[in-house]
C-alpha cells in the first residue's frame, strides 16, 4: 500500500468517526469528497456536504461545521500517519461530484480558494473576503468561551450575506483573565 493510499484510509476513517459522533445532530452532514493529487497540490481536500443551501447555513450560523472542523482537525492531529500532512476542511451544499470531470473541477475550485488564503494571509488590510468575495468587515467572528476565559481564543468567521456560505477559522494566542 502507498503513502498515498494509507493516509486516504485514515482520513476516511476519521470522517466516519465523524459521521457516527456528528449522528444525533440536525440537520447532518450527508456524504463526503475527498480530493488529492500531488501533481496539482501538496494538499488534501476533504469536504464535507450537507443535503442543500438552507442546511448548510444553519450549520455554519449555529457552529456545527466549527463543531465539525474541530473534531477532524483533532483526529488528525492524533493519527501518526497524518503528522505534517497539509489538509483543508470545507462545506457545501447538495451532492458530492459524481463524474471525473465534475470532481477535476470542484478540486480545481478548492485549489484556487485555498490559494486565496494563502495570500490573504500576506495582507495586512483585508477589504475583500478571500473566500465569497464579500465585504470582510461585515462577516462575524464567533466562538465560544473556554477554558475559564472572558473571551474565546479560536471560533469561526461567517458572512451575512444571503445565501453565501462562507466559513473560515480563526484561533488566537490570547488566554484571557481569570473568572
Amino acid at each position: 500500500m502507498s503513502q498515498n493510499e494509507v493516509i486516504a484510509d485514515r482520513i476516511e476513517e476519521a470522517i466516519g468517526r465523524m459521521f457516527y459522533s456528528f449522528s444525533e445532530y440536525d440537520p447532518k452532514a450527508s456524504e463526503y469528497s475527498l480530493y488529492y493529487n500531488p501533481n496539482l497540490y501538496q494538499s488534501w481536500f476533504i469536504e464535507i456536504y450537507f443535503s442543500d443551501i438552507e442546511q448548510l447555513d444553519t450549520v455554519i450560523g449555529n457552529g456545527t461545521c466549527y463543531e465539525i472542523h474541530r473534531f477532524l482537525s483533532n483526529e488528525f492531529d492524533n493519527i501518526s500517519e497524518l503528522k505534517g500532512v497539509n489538509r483543508s476542511i470545507y462545506f457545501e451544499f447538495g451532492n458530492r461530484p459524481t463524474n471525473d470531470t465534475d470532481y477535476h473541477k470542484r478540486h480545481s475550485e478548492l485549489i484556487e480558494k485555498t490559494q486565496r488564503l494563502v495570500e490573504s494571509n500576506e495582507k495586512k488590510d483585508i477589504k475583500e473576503c478571500h473566500c465569497c468575495g464579500h465585504d470582510f468587515d461585515k462577516h462575524e467572528l464567533r466562538g465560544y468561551t473556554n477554558n475559564g476565559t472572558n473571551a474565546p481564543t479560536d471560533g469561526w468567521i461567517i458572512c451575512p450575506e444571503e445565501n453565501c456560505n462562507c466559513f473560515l477559522t480563526w484561533g488566537a494566542n490570547y488566554h484571557g483573565a481569570e473568572n
